[in-house]
This record gives structure tokens, sequence and C-alpha cells, in this order.
């Protein structure tokens, strides 16, 4: 008779299934690109538009909201658990909200409308072609400066695995953005033709690769400390 899953195997299940995803939209990616390419389409064929790590509301963009919803739901089942190590439900809660706002971000592109709005009022370029960087870098370091010390009171490899996975997803969100901005703002690449560029491409594939690592390094860090801190209620 085969073993039911435990809670000690559930972070490792959990992480190969979303390997395994992640793994599978990437070639669906790669071969959307390709196709598009080798039969000259435009990319607002379908194929581009729903299997693209560049396109919004397709299925890498709702796999990667999921990834949020999940966070979030992890994070508030901490925030309303007793934890066997001392608990801020502030940075918890605050967590939360934070994540359940960015997979709202990914689905509709809300961080698009802020920085065309931004871009309104100032005139950016290079690594700030993408305009909306500079808000959301502003509030990253405000947040930052209220999380430092309710982050660093958590056990040494739940910190280690936060901040391994906060930079993974931050050196793609961030990193990746404001080099391709730098790349498409400096060789002048039409919007309309940008995503079948060579260089354009490579770059949004390791950023979205990137925050898709990021967040199921989270999500393995959440059920981890999940298993070891929470106390199960009588």
């Amino acid at each position: 008779m085969k073993r039911l899953a435990t809670p000690r195997n559930i972070p490792k299940m959990v992480t190969i299934a979303l390997a395994i995803a992640i793994f599978v939209l990437l070639i669906l990616h790669f071969w959307s690109y390709s196709y598009t390419l080798s039969n000259n389409l435009s990319t607002e064929n379908w194929y581009f538009r729903k299997l693209n790590f560049g396109e919004e509301k397709n299925a890498p963009s709702v796999f990667s909201t999921l990834l949020y919803v999940i966070i979030s739901v992890l994070l508030f089942k901490i925030a309303t658990s007793n934890l066997a190590i001392k608990k801020h439900n502030v940075f918890w809660i605050s967590l939360g909200v934070i994540f359940l706002f960015l997979g709202a971000d990914e689905l509709l592109r809300i961080h698009e409308k802020i920085g065309g709005a931004f871009s309104d009022n100032v005139e950016t370029s290079g690594i700030f072609y993408y305009s909306w960087v500079i808000p959301y870098g502003i509030a990253l370091i405000i947040l930052g400066i209220f999380i430092v010390k309710p982050l660093f009171s958590l056990p040494r490899r739940t910190l280690i695995s936060f901040i391994s996975a906060g930079t993974i997803f931050i050196i793609g969100a961030v990193g990746f953005e404001m080099m391709g901005g730098w790349y498409i703002d400096n060789h002048i690449i039409d919007h309309s033709t940008m995503y079948k560029s060579r260089p354009v491409f490579i770059l949004y594939t390791i950023e979205e690769l990137l925050e898709m690592i990021g967040l199921s390094a989270f999500i393995y860090a959440l059920l981890r400390f999940q298993e070891k801190y929470i106390i199960p209620r009588p």
C-alpha cells in the first residue's frame, strides 16, 4: 500500500510540480517564438499571444498570477497561525497584501499604466525606458526599510531562503527589465516588432523565467517554514 503524502514531503512535491510547469511553459514559449519567425507571422498570431512570456493575459501570465496568489495564501496562513517563534503579524500580513497586489498587477499590467502616467510627467530613457521601475523601485526601498527588522529576526535558514528567492526575483523583474529597456532605447527598436528581436527575446525570456523561479523558491521556503514553525491547533 502506498504511503500518503506527509507534510514533510509536500514542499518538495509542490516544488517539483512547479518546476515541471515552468519547464513546459518555457518550451511552449520558445516554440511560439520559433513558429512565428519561421512562418514570418505577426506577433499578433494566436500561438504567440497565448504562449509567449512577453504577452499578457495568457498561459504564462496566468501561471505567474497563480504563484503570487499561492504565496499570499501561505503568508496569510502564517499570519493567522500559532508559531513556535516570535511572530510579527504586520510583517506577514503586509507581505500577503503586497503579493496579492503583485498578482493582480501581473494579470492586469497595472505597472504599465503607472509607468505611462509617470512618463507623462517625467522623460525617461536608457535603463529607465520602462519608467515603472522608478516608482516601484522607490516603493521597494521603502518596503525594505520597514521589513528589515522582522525579516532579520527570522531563523537563519529561513532568512537565507527568503533573501535568495527575493534576489532571484528582483534580478529578473527589475534588473533584466532595465537591461531590456536600455537595449530597446539604444537600438531604436519599433514596438510592433521588438518581440521578434532575438536580443530582446532573450532578455525578456530570462526576466520572466527568473521571476517564476524566484516565486517558486519563495513558495518552497514558505512551505518549509510552515512545516517547521507552525504549531498545529488542538
